[in-house]
């Protein structure tokens, strides 16, 4: 059966003062979002979506928005949001780190998406076209705009203000009092099967069947009540500013990496691979970091492997050098800024976001080099099915503007969120360490293990 066309339109609206999105999470009920530095996107609700499996994944879903952004009738927007990216129907997207995972991977169109750039703020809503669309057109065939928002919690004034109705404040002061009691368990493996795995790593870097391998482990944060994913989100963007806050189907975290943002021709990303423990001084981090060969050696694997990677679709393409430290809560990293020019295809068009995304997926820094022998030794010393985790996460806009990270510092959700699976992993290079490997994988587990509520 052929879906329903659907019907966009773009509100600038206000928010109460000294309100911003972060701070609205708790009161909402979210199915996506993406907040970095108090600002970005935040779906509510579903107006259409797509899954995909195996090595075609990227490829059916980039089609399936190329034909359904087509068929969108956005009515005309504030031209003070016309050039705004994410601003307009936009899809929010997980993508899984390998094609034989059992999991799926998606695309996530909101019915409401709430957005908070560079000064301003607005409301998309996006419904089916009905027949009686001309009546309700302001706010979409399905209905105006008005309905749709209080359906999600939300009322908007004749003032153009958009705040949390009463019930939702008294909901989300509910959750914030009683946050379910949480306990952490072992995941798939026990502790020393990583230690092993580790060492299996090594030992195949100095036979020199590769230079890197990036292993991972997981470990489950069980609820004795569903928890809520607008507190947890909302805790993550107030305690990972400079990170990226994610939400997209059943996935959420807080990722510092940037797999590719494109802006029309424009493409950036940022690459991270070396870490060190957070409770370091910013000057002891960067004495350990940029002086360390086999730090910097897994950093600069890391870059090339991505610029490689990204060479058949760009015209250019540069590397900040050198790399400079990136400070978190948790972490120091070493990071590495990458810009770049899109070329264009042989009819004139530019590659769409999910095809860019494709090409530097996976980077080294969340598998190895080279990239097959990794692959398959990670299949065999992990023993895990990653699902989403490491795989690209964000979201893309009609314009074909998007932001797509790399799925890091975060879990997946289980169908009644009383549960969440959490992934953590480190590059493993000659002269790694085991236990200071798992050391690090407890560094990293740390964001979404201080949000709810439990200790490693």
């Amino acid at each position: 059966m052929e879906a329903p066309p659907l019907h966009s339109v773009v509100r600038e609206v206000t928010l109460p003062d000294g309100l911003r999105l972060p701070d609205l999470l708790p009161l909402l009920t979210p199915t996506a979002c993406w907040i970095r530095r108090s600002e970005g996107i935040v779906g509510l609700g579903v107006a259409d979506g797509a899954t995909a499996s195996g090595s075609q994944r990227f490829v059916e879903l980039a089609r399936w928005w190329e034909e359904r952004r087509a068929v969108v009738d956005e009515a005309p927007r504030p031209a003070a949001l016309e050039q705004i990216p994410g601003c307009g129907p936009t899809v929010f997207t997980s993508v899984t780190y390998s094609s034989d995972s059992a999991h799926a991977s998606h695309l996530t169109l909101p019915e409401v998406i709430l957005g908070d750039v560079a000064g301003r703020t607005w409301v998309t809503v996006t419904t089916p076209e009905t027949d009686d669309a001309e009546e309700g057109r302001d706010g979409g065939g399905g209905g105006d705009v008005t309905t749709v928002l209080a359906r999600h919690g939300l009322v908007l004034g004749h003032d153009g203000t958009l705040a949390p109705a009463a019930e939702a404040g008294r909901a989300a002061d509910d959750a914030r009092s009683e946050f379910p009691a949480t306990r952490l368990r072992a995941g798939a493996h026990p502790t020393e099967h990583y230690l092993d795995a580790v060492a299996a790593g090594v030992e195949a870097i100095e036979e020199r069947r590769l230079e890197k391998l990036v292993l991972g482990r997981d470990a489950v944060v069980e609820a004795e009540a569903p928890m809520p994913r607008g507190t947890i989100l909302a805790g993550l963007a107030r305690d990972y500013t400079d990170c990226w806050t994610y939400l997209a189907g059943d996935l959420l975290g807080t990722t510092p990496e940037m797999l590719v943002t494109v802006r029309g021709r424009d493409l950036a990303a940022r690459v991270l691979a070396g870490t060190v423990d957070g409770s370091l001084s910013a000057d002891e981090a960067r004495v350990q970091l940029l002086e360390d060969v086999k730090q910097r050696s897994e950093h600069e694997i890391a870059v090339q492997s991505l610029l490689a990677q990204l060479a058949p679709v760009v015209e250019l393409i540069s590397a900040q050098n050198p790399p400079a430290v990136l400070a978190l809560p948790n972490v120091h990293h070493l990071s590495t800024d990458v810009t770049g020019r899109l070329s264009r295809t042989a009819d004139g068009t530019l590659p769409p976001a999910l095809t860019v995304a494709e090409r530097a997926h996976p980077t080294a820094a969340i598998c190895g080099t080279p990239t097959a022998t990794a692959a398959e030794l990670i299949a065999a010393l992990e023993q895990l099915d990653r699902g989403p985790f490491t795989g690209p996460v964000g979201w893309i806009d009609a314009h074909g503007n998007a932001d797509v990270g790399i799925a890091l510092r975060g879990g997946l959700l289980d169908d009644d969120d009383r549960s969440v699976r959490l992934f953590a992993g480190c590059g493993i290079v000659a002269g790694s360490d085991p236990e200071s490997e798992l050391a690090e994988t407890r560094a990293k587990l740390r964001p979404m293990l201080g949000v709810l509520g439990v200790e490693d």
